[in-house]
């Protein structure tokens, strides 16, 4: 039984044996991600089907940030005005656990310490392969 939770810091966390590790989605043609983990940028368009994006490694304080950010309106948290994300996604497979807030910021944790593209069933859900 877990006594408490704690965040690391770290890109990969061991918890009852099993390694996680986190994933955000980055934007590199034309700023979504700026940087700061909010994924607030530019372009409001989902980046999990973009080709000019990539995964970059997180730790794990990051990534729940990031994932806390998604449950506020991208649009209107940039107007300073915490609304509800009704775009807000959130999908699980045996391989990991992946969450988007419908504009720029996806975020993955991968189960048993795969890397993004060792996970098929994260790929069919964005995209990146046919079932």
């Amino acid at each position: 039984m877990l006594t408490r939770l704690v965040f690391e810091g770290a890109h990969r966390v061991i918890v009852r044996g099993v390694a996680l590790r986190f994933f955000l989605r980055t934007d590199r043609h034309n700023g979504t991600d700026n940087g700061d983990g909010s994924g607030i940028g530019t372009n409001n368009a989902d980046v999990t089907n973009r080709p000019d994006s990539a995964w970059a490694p997180v730790t794990d304080i990051d990534f729940q940030h990031a994932y806390e950010l998604a449950f506020f309106d991208p649009d209107a948290l940039r107007e300073d005005v915490l609304c509800p994300n009704a775009r807000r996604v959130e999908h699980t497979t045996a391989e990991g656990w992946l969450w988007s807030d419908g504009c720029g910021s996806v975020g993955l944790c991968t189960f048993d310490d795969r890397t993004p593209d060792e996970c098929a069933g994260m790929a069919q859900l964005t995209g990146k392969v046919t079932p």
